[in-house]
């Protein structure tokens, strides 16, 4: 047995330290979504709707993607929808089912929170290589998708970086 464990002290000590990162993110997550009077699940879909490729998204890809119950995600919905921040449209492949969509003013609630935690994300990551991070990062989830047996999201890279806004650098 400690020949075994011994050998597994690097496998131990990442788990333990990215079990450690996981509760530290999630505090730091929750302190920030309560700043905009808002819960981490609203958040998720916020962020998930504004950096879709489509226009509306099943409630069944977003509670896949934030991680969520059905009856979990119908309450998180409900509180976007009274705050104006979503709005549920009929699905045109299937007469019976909805779609949410993100309102103007939920794209100004995200835009918002998102750019706070874009200035509180640079101060915990300014020591850091981040093409390295993002590696290894991806290369996690990669890991922790195949156990779950749930389509990878590791691909995944924020609107914002896949089409960059034009510059006039260069131009005269």
């Amino acid at each position: 047995m400690f020949f075994r464990y011994s050998l597994a002290v690097p496998t131990a000590t990442l788990a333990l330290l990215l079990t450690r990162l996981g509760r530290l993110n999630e505090q730091f997550l929750a302190d920030h979504h309560g700043r905009h009077s808002c819960t981490s699940a609203e958040a998720a879909v916020l962020m998930l709707l504004a950096n879709h490729d489509s226009e509306c998204v099943s409630p069944t890809i977003i509670g896949e993607w934030i991680v969520q119950t059905s009856g979990g995600l119908t309450a998180t919905l409900r509180r976007l929808e009274r705050r104006g921040w979503i709005e549920r449209r009929p699905d045109p492949a299937d007469g019976r089912g909805r779609l949410v969509a993100l309102t103007a003013a939920g794209t100004v609630a995200h835009d918002i929170q998102f750019d706070d935690l874009l200035e509180r994300y640079d101060r915990v990551f300014a020591d850091v290589d981040s093409e390295s991070g993002l590696v290894a990062v991806r290369d996690l989830m990669r890991g922790f998708e195949k156990l779950q047996d749930v389509a990878s999201s590791a691909w995944w890279q924020h609107s914002a970086e896949r089409n960059p806004a034009p510059t006039t650098k260069g131009r005269t």
